[in-house]
């Protein structure tokens, strides 16, 4: 079930690497390993890029995602099933507790840490919405779909 090529991917994005991600190029800043509080046997990347840009890699899922943290969007105060944002209806597919499984590099306050979250989705978008547990502070990434192929590890 787990895609060992992402997990290959992974692997392979250490401490002062870069990513080119559809032919653009971004610096890694962090890279940190998650689980969730209702599958906390199945673990997730997320890689701090620059520019509060962050790469999810979810093996167990086969789901890549690249967003961008605006921090809070007000349209997804409600927290309700469907939203109504940038001219697309958005429907909501997850809520659930993110715990830090591990830090692999990067400062401890820049990597995300233990949010709660709801995610949402519409097309080739997703919106995860976050309330970051140690300050309250919302970390909202609005984000594309990937494919493996759209990613290259330097």
């Amino acid at each position: 079930k787990n895609n060992k090529y992402m997990n290959t991917i992974i692997e392979k994005i250490t401490e002062g690497s870069s990513l080119v991600i559809k032919d653009k190029p971004y610096k890694v800043l962090g890279k940190a390993l998650y689980a969730t509080q209702s599958e906390p046997e199945i673990t997730y990347a997320k890689v701090l890029l620059e520019e509060h840009n962050v790469l999810v890699l979810i093996p167990s899922d086969n789901i890549i995602y690249l967003g961008h943290n605006e921090g809070r969007i007000p349209e997804f105060d409600s927290f309700k099933k469907t939203v109504r944002f940038a001219g697309k209806e958005f429907k909501q597919v997850a809520h659930d507790y993110q715990l830090v499984s591990r830090v692999e590099f990067g400062s401890l306050l820049d990597v995300e840490g233990e949010v709660e979250f709801w995610d949402y989705e519409a097309d080739d978008s997703i919106v995860s919405v976050a309330v970051v547990s140690r300050n309250k502070e919302r970390a909202d990434i609005v984000a594309k779909y990937l494919s493996l192929s759209d990613i290259e590890v330097h």
